[in-house]
C-alpha cells in the first residue's frame, strides 16, 4: 500500500527533521568553533526525511527551512543554507537504488556538494561582493606573525609564512573541493549508520584499510609538474592557480591512500600477539602521522602504493 505524501505522521516528521536541520545550521554560527560539526551535519536530518518518507517532502522541508531562516534572520543567511548545505541532501538521496557501490554514491555526493558551493559563491559575490570561502590574509599574517615573533629564527619563519600566504588567493578551488569531500563523507557515513536498521540502506563504504584511488591520478600529477614548462605565460593567474590546486588536491589523495595503507599494515600487525596494537593505539599512530613533517612521508607511501599496489602484492605473496 502506497504511503500518503501529506499524511499527518509524515508532515510531523517533516516539521521535526527540517527544524533539526535549521537548528544544527544555526548552532554552527552561534557556537564557533565547536558548532562547526553541527553546521557540517545539518543536511543529515533532511536527507533522512527523503529516504524514510519521500524526496517530495524533503524538497518541501528544504524550502520551508530556507523560508523560515529568511524571515527570522536574512535572505543571505537562508541562501547560505539552501546552496551551501540544502542541495547536499539531493546528493545523498538521489543515488539510492541507482548506484550499487558506496564509493560511487559518495563521489556523486561530492560532485553535488562542489557544484552547490560554487553556486553559493557566485550568488554571494553577486549580492554582497564577498567570497564566503575567502581567507582573511591580514588575520592569517598577524596570527602567524605573533606565533613566531619570539623565536630566534623568526625571520626565516616569517618568510615561510609570507610565501604560504601568497599562495592562499590561488587555493580557492582547493578549499572548496576539500571541504566538499569532508562534509559529503561525514553526512554520508552518518546517514549510512542511521539507516542500517531500515529497509532503504545506503551502500556501505569500503573499510578504511582498503581505500584506493585510481592510478590515473598519476597522470594528473605529471601534468601539474609539466604545466609550467608548456605554458608560455608562467605569470598567468589562471595557470598558476591550476598548477598549485592540482598539486595540492593530488597530494590529498596520496595522503589518504598512504594513511589507508598504514592502517591496513597496523591491522595486520594487530593480528599477531607479539604486536598488541589495540584500536586506540592505532588511531593515535595515525594521528601522529597526520602531523606536519611526518605527513610528507605518508604522501610518499601513498604514491608508492598507487604505483605498485603494495597491498595486493603482499596478499598474493601470503
Amino acid at each position: 500500500m502506497q504511503k500518503k505524501i501529506f499524511s499527518g505522521p509524515a508532515l510531523a516528521r517533516c516539521l521535526i527533521l527540517s527544524s533539526t536541520s535549521m537548528l544544527l545550521f544555526c548552532l554552527g554560527f552561534l557556537l564557533l568553533p565547536l558548532g562547526v560539526v553541527a553546521l557540517v551535519l545539518s543536511p543529515t536530518p533532511l536527507a533522512l526525511l527523503g529516504v524514510r518518507e519521500n524526496k517530495f517532502l524533503m524538497t518541501w522541508g528544504i524550502l520551508g527551512a530556507t523560508l523560515t531562516l529568511s524571515i527570522i534572520f536574512s535572505p543571505w543567511f537562508a541562501l547560505s543554507f539552501l546552496l551551501g548545505y540544502g542541495f547536499l541532501c539531493f546528493g545523498l538521496t538521489l543515488p539510492l537504488g541507482k548506484l550499487e557501490k558506496g564509493s560511487e554514491s559518495l563521489l556523486f555526493c561530492v560532485v553535488v556538494s562542489i557544484i552547490s558551493k560554487l553556486l553559493f559563491v557566485v550568488a554571494s559575490v553577486a549580492l554582497t561582493g564577498n567570497n564566503p570561502y575567502a581567507v582573511d590574509l591580514n588575520m592569517l599574517q598577524s596570527m602567524y606573525g605573533g606565533m613566531h615573533s619570539g623565536e630566534q629564527e623568526g625571520a626565516h619563519s616569517r618568510e615561510q609564512v609570507a610565501q604560504a600566504v601568497e599562495l592562499v588567493p590561488y587555493m580557492f578551488p582547493f578549499f572548496i573541493i576539500v571541504y566538499s569531500m569532508f562534509d559529503s563523507f561525514l553526512n554520508y557515513k552518518l546517514c549510512e549508520i542511521l539507516q542500517r536498521k531500515h529497509d532503504v540502506k545506503f551502500p556501505s563504504l569500503p573499510p578504511f584499510g582498503e581505500w584506493r584511488f585510481p592510478t590515473s591520478l598519476l597522470y594528473v600529477l605529471v601534468f601539474a609538474f609539466v604545466l609550467p614548462f608548456i605554458v608560455e605565460d608562467n605569470n598567468s593567474r589562471l595557470w598558476t592557480m591550476l598548477e598549485y590546486n592540482l598539486k595540492f588536491i593530488i597530494n590529498i589523495f596520496f595522503f589518504l591512500q598512504g594513511l589507508a595503507l598504514t592502517w591496513w599494515g597496523l591491522s595486520k600487525l594487530a593480528a599477531y600477539r607479539p604486536f598488541p596494537l589495540s584500536l586506540p593505539l592505532r588511531i593515535i599512530i595515525i594521528g601522529l602521522l597526520s602531523m606536519p613533517v611526518l605527513n610528507t612521508w605518508v604522501v610518499a607511501i601513498g604514491l608508492c602504493d598507487m604505483c605498485f599496489d603494495l597491498r595486493n602484492k603482499k596478499i598474493k605473496r601470503a
